[in-house]
């Protein structure tokens, strides 16, 4: 059995490699061709039946990918689009949720309230994994790209913890019948519990990797994370899959100045090979399944035909709603803009009027630039008629909808229709809303060319950031004492960039007292203080996170670089 077990995992992570290269390479989405092919391998003579326990997509499948998801959110980028954000994946889930709960249980009545909303929560969140990386390469405006990420990252954690009340509601009243009362009330105190849990268990990962010096065991702590925030808050009743998005969040912003480049580059792609395994594994779990659970249905008292319409219908439901809900964003949004600057400029008269140096006077000179960098930055990005049609429409269902739906409890009524009830939208609008995504972008000629502006900024904050970690040399150099012509051959080096290997490879790499020993000596020094700077202006927003990205990622070959060259000699 063992043997099966561990042919059928290899043989599916090859499949999985096979086809989405293929994918890549048609302009075809993965996740479709994995269900045609997974229900393809199901009706070959012998293959077993993929039966996976639901506990397994609840604990095991989903808090990494959600983790995963989490660690790549700008905290800043996050914070301006928090409104939009917030709407998107918290009220708009709720209400969509509702709606497919009202429908289902007008054309299914014998379900019941709660297991409608159970399956509302599943097919409420869209994924935006696949509209976020097809707007990156269609070059959409960064502001959109951020709401999506931001929206498929917070409404997944929504909509699970509604399923889970709901599915509790279900198993605690056994006819499937349930309160408004408890129901509101258990939520808030799941998503508190997970609020807590999750940044206390961030903020110990991040100081616990600061100390750990061995590669294999930060790597080990890492991949614990996502399951210990999730288990941690579970025991305490609280949300897990809350509980791991906060871990992501804290973690990914505060890893850059706590945890060494080499690390997150290797945690970077230890979480990567994972997403795209698990993803793409569970739409050919579904595509192998699917025949079955049509079986099922066919053979139950409604008809397959009519519980496709009803997917089908679903669909047209959750597309309506996410629609109709895109005006009343565009005027809240304008009606807080002009809030926005009002409170900026009553901070302003406030500034001018407080006295001296004090610590309260700098917090509000931080706040004030703050807000105003926030201003600047919303302002050069608002959000048209043009952007909130591309994001109404980018509500493809995914991942998350398709492993939900399999924790429902076996003894739900007609829980095969409801599965593939979640399969039928899935697919429809991984097909047709994905499918029309690229076409719709080009039609609306919604492109963002910001590269003249992205290239100036970074030529600014590489030069700033750069200039932080030679002044830290030249100060620590002149306490110890070290030679002036070494911390401007450092300076030059940090410069210019150019390799300097030449010179390397004479020295002594033992010797402390050589100049390049001590030159890498300064070069960590810098680094160091290169990190502690682009984290300040991280937090202080006046600088688009792409260009903070794209300088991080300069300081973090240059990080490595030197690791490198330590390990190698």
């Amino acid at each position: 059995m063992t043997t099966e077990v561990t042919l059928v995992v290899v043989i599916g992570i090859l499949i999985i490699g096979a086809v989405a290269t293929i994918a890549n390479r048609i302009g075809v989405a993965a996740p479709l061709l994995l269900v045609v092919l997974g229900a393809g391998i199901s009706l070959i003579p012998g293959v077993p039946e993929i039966e996976v326990p639901p506990e397994v997509f609840l604990t095991i499948i989903l808090p990494p990918l959600l983790y995963t998801a989490a660690l790549k959110v700008p905290a800043v980028d996050f914070r301006r689009n928090l409104r939009v954000i917030g709407y998107l994946a918290v009220l708009l889930v709720a209400v969509s949720a509702l709606a497919v709960a009202l429908v289902l249980q007008a054309l299914w009545p014998v379900i019941g309230f709660a297991a409608a909303l159970a399956l509302g929560a599943v097919v409420a969140p869209p994924d935006a994994v696949a509209a976020t990386a097809l707007g990156k390469r269609l070059g959409l405006p960064p502001r959109v790209v951020t709401i999506l990420e931001g929206e498929g990252l917070i409404n997944d954690a929504t909509a699970l913890v509604l399923l889970s009340t709901a599915v509790a509601a279900i198993v605690r009243v056994g006819d499937s019948d349930i309160a408004a009362g408890p129901l509101l009330g258990d939520f808030a105190i799941a998503v508190v519990v997970a609020l807590v849990v999750g940044a206390v268990v961030g903020y110990a990962t991040v100081r616990i990797r600061q100390f750990a010096n061995d590669r294999a065991i930060d790597t080990a702590i890492s991949l614990a994370t996502p399951f210990l925030a999730f288990l941690a808050a579970e025991s305490l009743h609280g949300s897990g899959i809350v509980a791991v998005v906060i871990t992501g969040l804290v973690i990914g912003n505060r890893s850059q100045v706590r945890i060494r480049a080499t690390r997150r580059a290797q945690e970077s792609a230890t979480w990567a090979t994972f997403s795209v395994i698990v993803e793409n594994g569970v739409f050919l779990t579904m595509g192998m399944q699917l025949l079955v659970i049509m079986d099922a249905v066919d053979a139950g008292e409604r008809h397959l035909v009519n519980v496709v319409l009803v997917g089908l219908l679903l669909c047209a439901v959750l597309l309506a709603v996410r629609c109709i809900s895109m005006p009343p964003l565009m005027w809240w949004l304008r009606s807080a803009a002009g809030h926005r600057r009002r409170e900026h400029a009553r901070l302003g008269r406030k500034l001018e009027q407080a006295e001296g140096d004090s610590k309260r006077t700098a917090k509000l000179r931080r706040l004030h630039a703050m807000r105003g960098h926030d201003i600047e930055a919303l302002d050069d990005q608002r959000l048209g008629w043009r952007d909130m049609l591309t994001i109404g429409w980018a509500g493809m269902r995914g991942v998350v909808t398709v492993a939900a739906v399999q924790t429902l409890p076996a003894d739900v009524p007609m829980r095969a229709e409801l599965v593939l009830v979640a399969f039928v939208v899935a697919i429809v609008t991984l097909l047709v809303q994905g499918g029309t995504l690229a076409w719709l972008v080009r039609a609306l000629r919604l492109t963002h060319d910001g590269a003249e502006r992205h290239r100036l900024e970074l030529d600014e904050l590489l030069g700033e950031t750069i200039e932080a970690g030679i002044d830290a040399m030249e100060r620590s150099a002149e306490q110890q004492g070290i030679d002036r012509a070494l911390v401007e051959a450092a300076g030059e080096r940090m410069r210019s960039r150019r390799a300097w290997a030449a010179h390397v490879a004479e020295v002594d790499p033992d010797d402390a007292a050589t100049d390049v020993a001590q030159i890498a000596r300064l070069r960590h020094l810098a680094v160091e203080a290169e990190r502690l700077w682009l984290d300040h202006v991280r937090r202080s927003g006046r600088f688009d996170s792409k260009t903070v990205g794209t300088v991080q990622r300069i300081v973090d070959r240059e990080e490595i670089g030197l690791q490198a060259d330590e390990d190698e000699h």
